[in-house]
């Protein structure tokens, strides 16, 4: 094993995933969106059962919560919502730092700024459902094991965190 991979994965995208799902599943047991009681599959069932029922009614979720959802929830969806933010980010700061001048912007027209931005954001949102291309450079299983477990310990933490209020 390759112990800066381990270390790059954690850094990346344990320790993000952690605390999404730490944020996540604490803001869910507080509002008594699911119980602390449950298992673990228990509580993956009650977490689809929660998407099912959030489709239509989005004004009990918060942002990222609404994102959670729509990226699918569960471990993949807040990956993918991760992954979605650091992709985001990097268009941001590069856009930023690389900013061409409006006329340049513009020298095809607005609704071809429009349609590239469009083609961005599909960009990204396919980046984001293949979250697992994204982070590695090698040892693919590395980061999803490191991702799936980090996940599991912010879930843990916001259990015993809530369960001790």
């Amino acid at each position: 094993m390759d112990w800066f991979q381990l270390l790059k994965a954690v850094i990346q995208l344990g320790a993000p995933i952690a605390f999404l799902s730490w944020l996540m599943f604490s803001w869910m047991f507080k509002n008594d969106k699911l119980s602390v009681d449950e298992d673990r599959k228990a509580l993956g069932n009650s977490l689809k059962e929660l998407k099912k029922s959030s489709k239509g009614n989005d004004d009990d979720f918060g942002f990222l919560q609404k994102r959670w959802m729509r990226l699918g929830s569960g471990f993949y969806g807040l990956a993918a919502l991760w992954t979605l933010f650091i992709s985001e980010l990097g268009d941001i700061y590069n856009f930023i730092v690389n900013f061409p001048g409006f006329a340049k912007l513009l020298a095809d027209g607005a609704v071809a700024l429009f349609i590239s931005f469009l083609m961005n954001q599909i960009q990204n949102l396919i980046t984001a459902f293949t979250w697992f291309n994204y982070w590695p450079d090698s040892h693919v299983w590395l980061w999803v094991v490191v991702a799936y477990l980090a996940y599991l310990l912010g879930i843990e933490i916001a259990k015993r965190e809530y369960a001790a209020k």
